[in-house]
């Protein structure tokens, strides 16, 4: 399976700052087709890669990067994402990867996402401490039914976070959900040169 469209890639831009964002990408993620893809929309990718670099790259956000990439990993197994679910954050992928097994990550390629929710396991509640643990159910209600963010989840999670901190949870939950959709309607692969070599599946509809 291809994508359905072609990413640019990196020092293909006339735009100085968009090879400059695509560069953050492979540093960040080691492969460059999501950022590649939106940047046949320029001005798109630089208010994206704002968002990614706030979240992420330590740029003023207020959550530590490590857990927001295993709610954004959690979530790419639950959304059926398999860009997504390849990819790693390079700066902080030491330290997640002890925990990726409790994660209860797996291979969701040609899964929908009613077949990855279906097969999803909990996460292994022993491995992460209560704040972890709270942000992880966060984002499991977020994919599967944000409906079901209760009352007593939302009591969990102020005995852990802020409520600016809650609003970060909410939002960097929702755009790496946004990404996801993307991905999988385009059936985005990682990239030859990328550090995953060139790596897709998606379910047929």
């Amino acid at each position: 399976m291809t994508a359905r469209m072609q990413s640019m890639q990196a020092g293909s831009s006339k735009d100085p700052d968009i090879n400059g964002i695509l560069q953050f990408a492979k540093d960040g993620f080691g492969d460059t087709e999501m950022f590649g893809l939106i940047a046949r929309r320029p001005e798109l990718l630089k208010r994206t890669a704002a968002m990614f670099s706030y979240f992420l790259a330590g740029q003023g956000g207020l959550i530590e990067p490590e857990l927001l990439e295993m709610m954004r990993l959690r979530g790419a197994n639950l959304n059926a994402c398999t860009y997504c679910a390849t990819v790693r954050l390079q700066p902080v992928a030491g330290k997640v990867q002890p925990v990726e097994a409790a994660l209860e990550l797996r291979d969701i390629s040609k899964l929908n996402k009613s077949q990855a929710v279906a097969s999803q396991r909990p996460v292994h509640e022993r491995d992460f401490s209560p704040r972890q643990r709270a942000a992880l159910a966060l984002v499991d209600k977020i994919i599967v039914d944000p409906h079901g963010v209760d009352n007593q989840l939302y009591a969990e999670l102020r005995k852990h976070f802020s409520e600016e901190e809650i609003i970060e949870l909410v939002c960097a939950s929702a755009l790496f959900t946004w990404a996801g959709t993307l991905n999988t309607v385009v059936h985005l692969e990682t990239g030859e040169s990328s550090v995953y070599g060139k790596r897709g599946g998606y379910a047929a509809a």
